[in-house]
């Protein structure tokens, strides 16, 4: 069958296409960067050099070293950014630019920065013609809000600082349309592209009861064996509105478990999604997965993705977030766009952040092509982007947007029923009604993924779980539909939150079905173990990775690669593999992935013998990369988690990285 194929992601796909025949080009808002004719020293022309900065863009052979970055920025540059395909944003003045002594590295050729690299889409006809239009932007630089307003005054530039967050380079600006072509020449932005309007990914409103906590094994977690139900986890929700705090399903035993952060109206979406992951059943058939969770609720009006989750930590602790919102119009399909980016790089700094999405409800959306249709932020590499199933949980249901990204990596991620799922809503306190949309499958996911949190205190002793940790279980131990293997309708499968637990309870124990690690670039580790009879043998590695160049086709920036090989035999299993550009097709098991940051090795039928699950740093652009394994058989001699070192506080969350 000829799948459907939108205008835009043939554009991006031609993108690749010309990105794998010329082999280590860089391609940059679908144009190649002409190095030919930089490749000396002297690349600047004869003329008068000034202190004027410039950003120029200089490609290697391998990966730059710490030691490599610290002799650029001891010879005057000011930033060093990575661009894709081995190559670096130098910002600097022109004199610095010139005189750097680039032949004691791995130097292969520079070239100029031009200014239809930094804009998505060039042209004020892409925006309108409106006077004034919302960007995003990334910056080479930190720079506060004074100094972004001074620095655009100094241009001539008449912008607003709509918003903007520091440590992430990054800010929203309201500017004239006529100084468009002024903003592209400046030396200091990397990226700009055009804020989107967002809305809540509307739900379908029916009349029958869900059983989503059923489905995926969280009920089984209430119980007296595990006795888990999201005390003292707070989540953060970004939605529509304010919730109906005094809705009964919120406050039992007079206790108040939603706290809004937002003076907006209570909103029926709001709601819904709060009650899926928190209703403490005063109705039996709308309780929530973490009916003792506390949940922070903000308006994606004032503040969303990146910068919500990042307030929602700095100012309510909170390390769990559900958004269930996206971009209203039929833009950025299959996109890794600032929005992605920007995320990506707030949990890679603080990658203890656990974010689950909504991967939108245009399945069933005329004028949709079928696959690669996911919007913007869903996109991003450090989230977890939520398919809804259909009523049975047998497979995807109709309306649920589907993957690949454009660079074929896997989304969705992973799936959670999400047809007639019965929730609060705002009409009264005692309101109730039945929705279908992926909006009410995240929430469910983000209510399990608290258990699961709960769990990993419990064993740890009150730690906190990473991101690569959690995800790496929650994918390793889910189960299987559609396809076998991934696949870009329901990701890896539906959420099994029992049988993740019951991997996180195995940290107390001598054969722990979970570990950690830290690799380098063109390094490996290497894990043996030994079966004494055929079985079914699945691993999965996850990393968080660093944010990539939405310019760039390419977002993996940070590529492991895993292998299982038969020590004796010399056999050879591979991660699953998906082709982008025949989405239906099942996975495969062939060859190394090098496009996701989430790797699968699965075996039905693994014969006995003696076996080494390796790990190898393919390409590692930090100056290492830390990463989770998770098994279903003892693989591991210890599990490697960090918190049970001795030397470590009696909490640990966020750990706020220096960018390498």
């Amino acid at each position: 069958m000829i799948k459907k194929l939108s205008t835009l992601t043939i554009k991006v796909l031609f993108s690749l296409a010309l990105l794998e025949h010329s082999a280590n080009a860089l391609i940059l808002n679908g144009k190649e960067v002409d190095f030919s004719n930089n490749k000396e020293q002297t690349t600047l022309k004869t003329r008068a050099l000034t202190n004027k900065y410039k950003t120029i863009i200089v490609k290697f052979n391998t990966p730059l070293s710490k030691k490599n970055k610290e002799k650029f920025y001891n010879s005057g540059v000011s930033s060093i950014v990575y661009a894709g395909e081995l190559s670096y944003y130098f910002y600097a003045k022109e004199l610095v630019l010139e005189k750097i002594d680039y032949q004691d590295s791995t130097f292969v050729a520079k070239a100029d920065m031009l200014s239809e690299y930094r804009m998505a889409t060039s042209g004020l006809s892409t925006f309108g013609f409106d006077s004034f239009i919302n960007l995003n932007v990334l910056f080479l630089q930190e720079l506060s809000d004074s100094e972004l307003k001074e620095y655009f005054k100094t241009n001539g530039i008449d912008a607003t600082i709509v918003r903007s967050i520091k440590e992430l380079k990054e800010a929203k600006i309201r500017v004239a349309s006529l100084d468009l072509e002024k903003l592209k020449e400046l030396p200091l932005i990397q990226y700009m592209d055009k804020s989107q309007t967002l809305t809540t990914v509307n739900g379908i409103k029916e009349t029958r009861n869900a059983k989503s906590a059923e489905n995926i094994n969280a009920s089984k977690l209430w119980g007296a064996e595990y006795e888990l139900n999201g005390e003292n986890i707070r989540v953060g929700v970004v939605d529509g509105g304010s919730v109906r705090d005094t809705h009964q399903e919120f406050n039992s035993n007079g206790i108040k478990r939603v706290i809004n952060k937002t003076n907006a109206d209570t909103n029926f979406h709001a709601t819904h999604v709060v009650g899926t992951i928190i209703g403490d059943g005063d109705k039996a058939q709308a309780k929530g997965m973490a009916s003792k969770a506390t949940v922070f609720s903000y308006g994606f009006n004032s503040v969303s993705f990146s910068s919500a989750i990042l307030e929602l930590y700095k100012r309510d602790g909170t390390l769990l977030s559900n958004h269930s919102y996206g971009y209203s119009d039929k833009v950025k399909l299959g996109i890794y766009d600032s929005e992605a980016s920007i995320q990506d790089k707030a949990v890679y700094n603080n990658p203890f952040l656990n974010v689950f999405q909504a991967a939108g409800n245009d399945g069933d959306v005329s004028g949709y092509a079928d696959f690669g249709i996911i919007k913007g932020p869903g996109n991003s590499k450090n989230i977890f982007t939520i398919a809804a199933l259909n009523m049975s949980s047998s497979g995807v249901a109709k309306l649920s947007s589907t993957g690949p990204t454009t660079d074929g990596r896997v989304k969705p991620d992973l799936s959670v029923r999400g047809e007639y799922v019965n929730s609060a809503t705002n009409e009264s306190d005692s309101s109730y009604a039945s929705m279908s949309g992926t909006s009410m499958a995240t929430p469910a996911a983000t209510g399990a993924a608290a258990l699961i949190m709960q769990q990993y205190k419990k064993t740890t002793g009150r730690f906190d779980i990473r991101h690569d940790v959690l995800k790496s279980i929650m994918v390793n131990t889910a189960v299987d539909k559609e396809n076998i293997g991934p696949d870009y309708k329901v990701g890896f499968g539906m959420i099994d939150a029992k049988a993740s637990v019951d991997v996180v309870r195995t940290l107390s124990t001598s054969k722990p079905l979970v570990t950690i690690g830290t690799i380098s670039h063109n390094t490996q580790r290497v894990y043996p173990f030994s079966i004494s009879k055929q079985m079914l043998f699945k691993t999965t590695i996850s990393w968080v990775d660093k944010e990539a160049n939405p310019s760039n086709p390419v977002s993996l920036v940070n590529d492991i690669d895993i292998k299982l090989v038969n020590v004796e035999s010399g056999r050879v299993y591979h991660p699953y593999t998906l082709d982008k550009n025949n989405p239906d097709l099942a996975a495969i098991q062939t060859k190394a992935n090098r496009v996701d940051n989430i790797e699968q090795i699965e075996v039905y039928n693994l014969p006995q013998g003696n076996y080494e699950l390796v790990v190898k740093g393919e390409k590692i652009i930090s100056n290492n990369q830390e990463f989770a394994i998770s098994s279903n058989i003892p693989i591991f001699v210890k599990g490697g988690i960090e918190v049970f070192s001795s030397n470590l506080k009696n909490h640990v969350s966020i750990i706020s990285r220096s960018i390498n």
